[in-house]
Protein backbone atom coordinates (compact mmCIF):
# COMPACT_ATOMS: atom_id res chain seq x y z
CA UNK A 1 0.00 0.00 0.00
CA UNK A 2 1.56 3.27 -1.26
CA UNK A 3 -0.03 5.35 1.68
CA UNK A 4 -1.61 8.13 -0.85
CA UNK A 5 -4.85 9.06 -1.11
CA UNK A 6 -7.03 9.77 -4.57
CA UNK A 7 -5.31 12.96 -5.56
CA UNK A 8 -1.79 11.61 -4.66
CA UNK A 9 -0.73 12.82 -1.81
CA UNK A 10 0.40 10.83 1.39
CA UNK A 11 -2.41 10.23 3.80
CA UNK A 12 -0.43 8.35 7.45
CA UNK A 13 -3.49 8.39 9.26
CA UNK A 14 -5.92 6.20 6.55
CA UNK A 15 -2.96 4.09 5.76
CA UNK A 16 -2.90 3.84 9.81
CA UNK A 17 -6.44 2.81 10.01
CA UNK A 18 -6.66 0.36 7.22
CA UNK A 19 -3.61 -1.30 8.19
CA UNK A 20 -4.60 -1.73 11.88
CA UNK A 21 -8.00 -3.04 10.88
CA UNK A 22 -6.64 -5.75 8.85
CA UNK A 23 -4.44 -7.09 11.69
CA UNK A 24 -5.48 -10.19 13.58
CA UNK A 25 -6.53 -9.09 17.41
CA UNK A 26 -3.73 -10.04 20.10
CA UNK A 27 -5.56 -12.88 21.52
CA UNK A 28 -6.87 -14.57 18.21
CA UNK A 29 -3.07 -14.18 16.98
CA UNK A 30 -1.95 -16.10 20.25
CA UNK A 31 -4.02 -19.21 19.42
CA UNK A 32 -3.57 -19.10 16.13
CA UNK A 33 0.55 -19.60 16.73
CA UNK A 34 -0.36 -22.28 19.34
CA UNK A 35 -2.95 -24.07 16.45
CA UNK A 36 -0.25 -23.30 13.86
CA UNK A 37 2.40 -25.68 16.04
CA UNK A 38 -0.11 -28.31 16.88
CA UNK A 39 -0.77 -28.51 13.30
CA UNK A 40 3.12 -28.64 12.47
CA UNK A 41 3.69 -31.53 14.23
CA UNK A 42 0.82 -33.62 13.02
CA UNK A 43 2.24 -32.92 9.41
CA UNK A 44 -0.78 -30.23 8.87
CA UNK A 45 -0.53 -26.64 7.57
CA UNK A 46 -3.57 -23.74 8.47
CA UNK A 47 -4.19 -21.60 5.56
CA UNK A 48 -7.55 -19.37 6.91
CA UNK A 49 -8.46 -18.91 10.37
CA UNK A 50 -11.85 -16.89 10.89
CA UNK A 51 -13.40 -15.54 14.03
CA UNK A 52 -17.17 -16.53 14.38
CA UNK A 53 -17.63 -13.77 16.93
CA UNK A 54 -17.51 -11.00 14.23
CA UNK A 55 -17.09 -13.07 10.90
CA UNK A 56 -13.28 -11.77 9.90
CA UNK A 57 -11.32 -13.89 7.77
CA UNK A 58 -7.37 -14.06 7.43
CA UNK A 59 -5.10 -15.94 5.21
CA UNK A 60 -1.63 -16.30 6.16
Amino acid sequence: MTGKNKEGYPDPTASKAIQAADHMPEHTYRDYCILRAMAYRMGLKITRIKDLGSGKEWSR
